[in-house]
């Protein structure tokens, strides 16, 4: 099965270079969200070997989780696509729902619900009407252990791929040009609370990386927590937070913060 996603996968993304070879910030695009893919699986491999509760887990279960990890953004390709052609509010999550329950390979719910919702605040996964009449409890769970496995191995990624490639971070910051400023009110407010704070707030790069540094709010294995940190990452987007927020009063009470939840939060193991 995994051999198949991966050809499914390489299949997407051939298929979209083609379409926007003589786009050059589209291909671009492209091959950084073909690499982004690849990230994912290392993370999620990671997390397989590492959290406690697949241990015992079947081979077959297990690649099952890799799958789906793998094809996580299988049509981020047709997003980019629609992008080109100037079409936007495509979800690239949903639609890769759509394609793979329709593929007797990957049709396993297992596979292609999780990858609806992995884009989505968790409280979408559990307001789905698929994932609210799986009769079978044990099912549900899978279901949502999958979706977990998957945001934090995204997560993973592209929390490293900012803290580690100055030249992708426009990519998480916007243009070049994209104007410093202060944290708001309501940024702080929500960041000082422990949640993960609104996409709304993204309007400058400090403000941009109070809503990314939240993120380990969203995680939810113990084990993307030591992964991060056995990177760097956690201290590298720490670091880069306090040299460019201007409010030191913020900077050093939300660094309290993200280093209290990092102790104290009750991950799963």
């Amino acid at each position: 099965m995994l051999k198949e996603a991966y050809e499914l996968l390489k299949e997407q993304y051939n298929a979209c270079r083609q379409i926007v070879a003589r786009d050059e910030y589209y291909l671009h695009f492209a091959k950084e969200k073909w690499r982004h893919s690849l990230q994912v699986m290392g993370a999620g491999n990671y997390l397989v070997r590492h959290i406690e509760s697949l241990q015992n887990q079947s081979s077959d279960y297990i690649e099952l989780v890799k799958t789906a990890v793998l094809l996580h953004d299988v049509c981020r390709f047709s997003e980019i696509v629609h992008l080109h052609h100037g079409v936007k509010g495509y979800n690239h999550g949903v639609a890769g729902s759509e394609l793979l329950k329709n593929m007797p390979r990957f049709m396993d719910i297992r596979i292609w619900l999780p990858i609806k919702h992995h884009g989505h605040m968790i409280e979408d996964l559990y307001a789905d009407k698929e994932y609210q009449s799986i009769k079978d409890k044990k099912l549900q769970k899978a279901v949502e252990e999958i979706c977990f496995i998957i945001r934090d191995a995204d997560k993973i990624a592209n929390l490293h791929m900012l803290a580690e490639e100055p030249d992708m971070r426009s990519l998480f910051f916007g243009e070049e040009n994209f104007k410093e400023g202060l944290v708001s009110d309501g940024a702080k407010k929500e960041a000082l609370s422990g949640v993960v704070v609104g996409r709304e707030y993204r309007n400058n790069r400090t403000s941009s990386l109070v809503t990314y540094l939240s993120w380990y709010a969203d995680i939810n294995y113990r084990a993307a927590i030591d992964y991060c940190q056995k990177l760097g990452t956690t201290d590298k987007l720490l670091s880069m937070f306090n040299q460019l927020c201007t409010d030191k009063e913020f900077s050093v009470s939300y660094t309290e913060v993200i280093l209290k939840m990092l102790k104290e939060k009750a991950y799963l193991s």
